[in-house]
């Protein structure tokens, strides 16, 4: 299916109306769209201007326009509605008196979320030196593989598909419960409505998925991602659907809550609030969780501060990240932990944010949570015997030193080279 747009399309979608009704409305607003002549006091004349996509394949804009004089430049802007046109393309044509300029741009899985509102205008110019743009037009890019109902609530609208009509209406009116309590919890009040967009299968809502990698994608199955400030997938279909709801309406709310211009929040304390929404740990997460403590293999805080690379650490981090913020809150204090949030909202990074409101850093809160939780303290590595590489000679036997940080999952090893004389000595310390 190939959309087309001419005019522009609100960002809301209508709300819960049956296909048919749709479908005239969207008729009924093409033919609204003036199809003579845009003519501009420059004497640049329209006659085509539209944009057609195909859902995570492809965007096609085409313009077709004329003029007294040669058109000698065509220029095409596009990018996400409230956000810079920072798009230039330069389409190829045949200059002249009457162009047609087209461009196509391949679309990956992901690239944009389903919902998203696309913006774009043309700018031309002529051989006597007048310049037009042509009035800004939007339209919404979102999934097209599907009828889309929706249910609108005081907070969340929620989109579905196919017969699962029992299950939305129990996950819309869960998401508007799930945003409250969030709302009251970080002390924000949401301005804009959120849109979960529910999938049937894992198939359907690949198609609206940023891949991770080939082996990632096959030894992981996404319940749930939120894939812009106001929107989240869902895969309806999912026994735990319901949590996973909860959690990722977390990472949107806790997002606005702590948005700011300078640094993010690290990954462990995200996730962690997000498990922590659901309510009751998930078995398979208590279970790594639990072995991680009994063969001392659990990762350390500072290495959570990114995401995983493997595939067989996601359970444990995800054990880990909850445990942690349960430990926070009611071990160390909620009003000192929403301090903490509200320390981090203010673009102060995690080591320096927890010596303000708790007066230590990742190192001690980490052996902290350990003893809380009976585990052993993290191991550390001895500096590595001396490799014995040789170097060509140097200019002077003075001890050199490099340093070389490598993020391998679960830690970050940062290793260390000292060159003295024409031996290399390596070492390795893990962080």
């Amino acid at each position: 299916m190939k959309p087309r747009f001419q005019s522009c399309r609100s960002s809301s979608p209508a709300r819960t109306v049956t296909s048919w009704f749709r479908v005239v409305i969207l008729v009924l607003s093409l033919s609204l769209v003036p199809f003579v002549h845009v003519r501009a006091q420059s004497g640049i004349s329209v006659q085509t201007n539209q944009a057609e996509y195909v859902f995570s394949q492809q965007l096609d804009f085409t313009l077709k326009a004329s003029s007294s004089s040669p058109i000698s430049a065509v220029i095409l802007f596009y990018g996400q509605q409230g956000q810079p046109l920072v798009r230039r393309i330069y389409p190829l044509f045949t200059p002249g008196k009457t162009i047609t300029a087209q461009y196509t741009e391949e679309v990956t899985p992901g690239q944009f979320a389903p919902g998203t509102i696309l913006r774009y205008y043309w700018q031309l110019k002529t051989q006597d030196g007048s310049t037009i743009r042509t009035e800004p037009l939007t339209f919404e890019y979102t999934d097209t593989n599907h009828d889309w109902q929706v249910i609108e609530g005081e907070r969340v609208d929620l989109l579905w598909y196919g017969n699962k009509g029992k299950l939305a209406k129990e996950l819309a009116a869960k998401a508007d419960d799930d945003a409250l309590a969030l709302e009251e919890r970080y002390g924000i009040t949401l301005t804009n409505h959120l849109r979960v967009y529910v999938y049937n299968s894992t198939t359907d809502m690949a198609k609206a998925l940023a891949s991770r990698s080939e082996g990632y994608d096959s030894a992981v199955t996404t319940l749930g991602v939120t894939v812009s400030e106001s929107t989240l997938l869902l895969l309806g279909s999912h026994r735990d659907v319901r949590y996973t709801l909860a959690h990722e309406l977390s990472h949107v709310v806790l997002g606005l809550a702590t948005d700011n211009p300078f640094t993010s929040l690290p990954r462990w304390l995200d996730e962690g609030l997000a498990m922590y929404a659901e309510g009751e740990l998930r078995s398979q997460n208590q279970d790594a969780l639990d072995e991680g403590i009994r063969t001392n293999t659990l990762l350390t805080i500072r290495s959570m501060s990114s995401y995983s690379g493997l595939a067989s650490q996601v359970d444990l981090f995800y054990g880990e990240a909850f445990s942690i913020v349960d430990y926070m809150i009611n071990d160390l204090g909620e009003d000192k932990f929403q301090q903490l949030l509200q320390v981090l909202a203010q673009g102060v990074r995690q080591e320096e944010a927890l010596q303000q409101v708790y007066g230590f850093g990742l190192d001690e809160l980490d052996r902290l949570w350990r003893e809380n939780i009976g585990a052993q303290p993290a191991p550390t590595l001895e500096p590595a015997k001396n490799s014995g590489i040789t170097l060509a000679a140097p200019e002077s036997n003075v001890p050199v030193y490099a340093g070389l940080c490598c993020s391998v999952w679960p830690t970050t090893t940062v290793f260390w080279f000292q060159r003295s004389g024409t031996k290399l000595s390596l070492y390795g310390l893990f962080c």
